[in-house]
């Protein structure tokens, strides 16, 4: 009898590579044997494999021999945190090399013991190191006691692979200086990086002290490290400017000028599509509670990651009927308050409530970090709450949620493409979802707590395309001027789009004058000549919405001409009858275009 693979092995098989029961039937290969495909990973995969174990001995424990492809039993992954890892390879140095099939991942069987490495399977922080100014390695919380708890794994400086000595010693200097000085850890981390670059140059071209560090090796050293970025060179050009300031050694001022920096499109942040961000909302629910109100919390009050991580469990505070949600922001150094519905302080209260019933007031944070975090199962079985801040990096809690469930819900964006996420996609999300809500930009400036309405206007406020389709119809098809033709946008002043209600007509007739309802098209501070016969000015602008009106008003004015007529009032008659005479070319025009 022959076999019905689609019927009778449907969902059966599991793929080893993504863990998914997805295979279906593809089809023969040349061989005639039966090709299969999963449909959730795209991998092909055959009814038969030509395994290849082959026996490596161990060069460090004689006697141990290990077979490539064979799975592990005992070792799980540090990252997915999955049982599912096979021996690999000897490496260099005779470290075995183990890979995880679940995600990916290639392991070593030795760590260096570095602080994050460590800290990482701690609830709680290493103890401080002492500060030696002589020591290759720093501990920066020895230097600065008010860091930042979300940079901890950055607080070990390497002076290790900076050299010369002299040069060693001013970056030193620098470093300290700037830790001293409330500088992030992160920032810290970034100077070293460009500082460490420099040195490797300055070896290179046997350069022996400061006197021969001028404009022209500069020049030389861009030209040679053509991929050099701005914030590399700032960093350097912070270096010199500081050494200069302090007395530490003596180069020209100019040495690195704004011109020198590489030209850079300053990108907005990308918003989350409605599309995508509607997807996910409907699925929160698969998802740990603890994971979800991250997302929830952090949405509604646009923060950053690094406030959300940072807040606090005393956040939530009640004004007679009104919450208000109140946290620290470190980027501007004070703190912000939004004011938030009932149902998200019912939110921050159910966090509260867990976060206490895991520590207490051991804990002064609402959120913390999680391990076993599973990177094909939304629901997260594995997950294991540890008292520590969210971390800076690939392991933090939300992000790893949010892609788990895109993932399993197969979740894509308007071009068919798996949907991209980051928690600070969050922020330019919500402040655009409020700017196109229709709140004024002042109100979408306070909510996001900037200092400037153009910083607003320029990052957070992205118009979409379907907001703009929208517009561009609104201003190409639905106002007309009194000829009852379209009107063009470039011929409208910008306080029009700014403030059109600057601009509104809404005068109220009496017997002898006519009802007036549009817009007017003058500038703000230019004067009117043709008060109350706005119907026959060029400036006039219909409504579509005054339609209904503007017919009342035609037919009115027609009566009124008649009434004229009758009477021998012939000024009468030519003032109602122009005036209905443009009534009709307007309402003719817009009944063409709505």
């Amino acid at each position: 009898m022959e076999t019905d693979w689609i019927k009778d092995y449907n969902g059966e098989f599991i793929c080893p590579y993504c863990q998914q029961r997805k295979i279906v039937l593809w089809g023969l290969n040349r061989h005639r044997e039966q090709c299969f495909r999963c449909s959730y990973c795209g991998r092909h995969l055959q009814d038969s494999c030509r395994i290849y174990i082959q026996a490596v001995k161990d060069p460090i424990n004689l006697g141990v021999i290990w077979y490539t492809n064979h799975k592990i039993g005992d070792f799980i992954c540090p990252k997915c945190h999955e049982a599912n890892i096979f021996f690999s390879h000897i490496k260099s140095r005779n470290k075995k090399c183990f890979l995880c099939r679940s995600c990916q991942r290639r392991w070593l069987d030795s760590h260096d013991l570095k602080k994050c490495v460590v800290s990482h399977f701690q609830d709680n922080l290493l103890p401080i190191e002492s500060f030696d100014f002589n020591k290759d390695r720093w501990d920066l919380r020895a230097i600065n006691l008010n860091f930042d708890l979300r940079d901890i794994q950055l607080s070990t400086a390497n002076f290790t692979l900076i050299q010369p000595d002299w040069f060693q010693q001013e970056v030193k200097n620098f470093i300290y200086d700037s830790c001293k000085t409330n500088c992030a850890f992160g920032t810290i981390g970034h100077h070293l990086t460009a500082l460490r670059a420099f040195s490797y140059y300055i070896q290179r071209t046997n350069i022996v002290g400061f006197h021969q560090i001028n404009r022209s090796l500069i020049l030389d050293y861009l030209a040679q490290e053509k991929n050099i970025s701005g914030s590399k060179l700032g960093s350097l050009r912070s270096f010199f400017t500081t050494g200069i300031i302090q007395g530490w050694f003596s180069v020209e001022l100019d040495i690195i000028r704004s011109e020198d920096y590489p030209r850079q499109n300053q990108k907005n942040p990308e918003p989350l599509s409605d599309l995508v961000r509607e997807q996910i909302e409907r699925n929160l629910h698969k998802i740990p509670d603890p994971i979800a109100r991250m997302w929830i919390i952090c949405f509604f009050a646009a923060m950053r990651p690094s406030e959300l991580a940072l807040l606090k469990k005393d956040c939530l505070v009640q004004s007679g009927q009104q919450w208000n949600l109140i946290w620290y922001r470190k980027k501007t150094d004070d703190y912000h308050e939004v004011p938030i519905s009932r149902t998200i302080a019912k939110v921050v209260q159910e966090q509260l409530q867990y976060i206490n019933d895991l520590w207490g007031q051991d804990w002064e944070y609402l959120f913390c970090h999680y391990h076993g975090l599973s990177s094909v199962d939304p629901s997260q079985p594995k997950l294991k709450p540890v008292r520590k801040i969210i971390p800076n990096s690939y392991e933090n809690p939300l992000l790893f949620g949010i892609r788990c469930l895109i993932k399993a819900e197969n979740i894509r964006d308007e071009n068919g493409q798996i949907a991209q996420f980051k928690p600070k996609l969050l922020r330019p999300t919500r402040l655009t979802q409020l700017f196109e809500m229709g709140h004024d930009l002042a109100v979408v400036s306070t909510w996001a707590g900037h200092k400037n309405l153009v910083t607003t206007l320029l990052f957070y406020t992205e118009v979409s395309c379907e907001l703009m389709e929208q517009e561009g119809g609104h201003i190409q098809k639905a106002l007309v001027n009194n000829d009852g033709l379209p009107v063009l946008y470039e011929s409208f002043p910008k306080s029009f789009w700014k403030t059109p209600q600057a601009h509104k007509l809404e005068l109220e007739g009496t017997h002898i004058n006519t009802p007036i309802y549009g817009f007017c098209g003058l500038t703000l501070d230019e004067d009117c000549h043709k008060f109350r016969a706005c119907y026959t000015c060029p400036c006039f602008i219909g409504a579509p919405e005054k339609l209904p009106q503007y017919i009342n008003i035609r037919d009115e004015l027609r009566v009124k001409e008649s009434n004229a007529k009758a009477n021998g009032q012939e000024v009468l008659v030519e003032q109602f009858g122009r005036q209905a005479d443009q009534l009709d070319k307007i309402i003719t025009g817009l009944q063409e275009v709505v």
